[in-house]
């Protein structure tokens, strides 16, 4: 086997082994321990950050930041991964930080001059939009780590009020430019969606014991179904203003139903979480709609309004 070929071989699997010793791999490359010493180095040259233990039980491991074999694409795919890549720049935060800055300029660097020249190109005729928000959501990381090792967290969150809830994370998702957290809340005895952003504090809590067992039928039901168990039933009545404005929605537009002049009509299940987003929402639209039902959501409109009112009384 050529060096080079050993080389990426041995990339691969330093990758896959949480520890191993220089002897296992001179073994299984089938070459001496003192060629295999000199390969380790030419990789920790190379940026493969390897951590050497000495003793009894002593040998390398990867640190975390593993680094990836040589891969080879055709002109299609990389154009696909470039794009794929770059349509998360709007941005404001991601769960791995900066990487994805680094890793398009490492990506970009390394193509042939004609591709470059194409997706320049295509850079010009091609955008993936996304809503910009100025929102920080500096806990995004903490929640999706904590999703992945199904930890339980304690966390300060802002909604009506500043409050502390205990939550197991299942996943986490973007929609219209804004990071979701599905969880189940220990505070509420339910799921629920929480908004990362408003999240003000995040930490591991100090009594795992409580962790539910969430197993992939659980996570297949509740992650990217923005929702609880409780559903009402929301219907609204749209001028065709009103079915304008709710096209530009990316839940709304699913169930919206639009008739011959142009108006239009909603009427689809509604997590019970979602009643002050639809409050907001459709008192916003103003005379362009009319919500039928749930009850809770014709009460909180008229209750805003009444607030409204006494804001634009003139005092006597």
């Amino acid at each position: 086997m050529h060096k080079a070929q050993r080389l990426v071989q041995l990339i691969m699997l330093v990758n896959e082994r949480m520890r191993f010793t220089v002897q296992e791999l001179a073994d299984e490359c089938g070459v001496s321990r003192r060629t295999m010493i000199r390969d380790l180095m030419e990789l920790g040259e190379l940026g493969v950050p390897l951590y050497s233990e000495v003793g009894a039980g002593g040998g390398y491991r990867v640190l975390r930041e593993k680094v990836l074999p040589p891969i080879s694409f055709t002109e299609q795919e990389a154009m696909a991964l470039f794009f794929a890549a770059q349509s998360l720049r709007n941005y404001k935060s991601l769960p791995f930080g900066n990487e994805v800055e680094g890793a398009l300029h490492k990506f970009f660097h390394y193509l042939s001059s004609d591709l470059k020249a194409s997706i320049t190109r295509m850079q010009q005729r091609l955008i993936f939009w996304v809503p910009p928000h100025e929102l920080e959501a500096p806990h995004l990381g903490e929640l999706l780590e904590a999703a992945i090792q199904q930890q339980v967290v304690t966390m300060k969150y802002e909604s009506s009020s500043l409050r502390e809830r205990s939550i197991q994370p299942l996943g986490i998702y973007t929609m219209n430019g804004l990071w979701y957290c599905q969880a189940y809340c220990f505070s509420a005895g339910d799921y629920r969606v929480f908004r990362v952003d408003r999240v003000q504090s995040c930490q591991p809590a100090e009594d795992q014991s409580v962790r539910l067992d969430t197993g992939r039928e659980a996570i297949e039901e509740w992650i990217m179904r923005p929702g609880d168990n409780e559903e009402l039933v929301l219907e609204v009545g749209l001028t065709p203003e009103g079915a304008r404005r709710c096209r530009t929605d990316v839940w709304l537009a699913k169930s919206l139903v639009l008739h011959k002049d142009g108006s239009g009509s909603i009427r689809t299940p509604m997590p019970a979480s979602y009643v002050p987003w639809a409050v907001h929402f459709f008192l916003g639209l103003g005379m362009e709609a009319i919500v039928k039902g749930p009850k809770e959501v014709r009460e909180g409109i008229r209750d805003k309004l009444r607030e409204m009112l006494g804001q634009y009384e003139e005092k006597r």
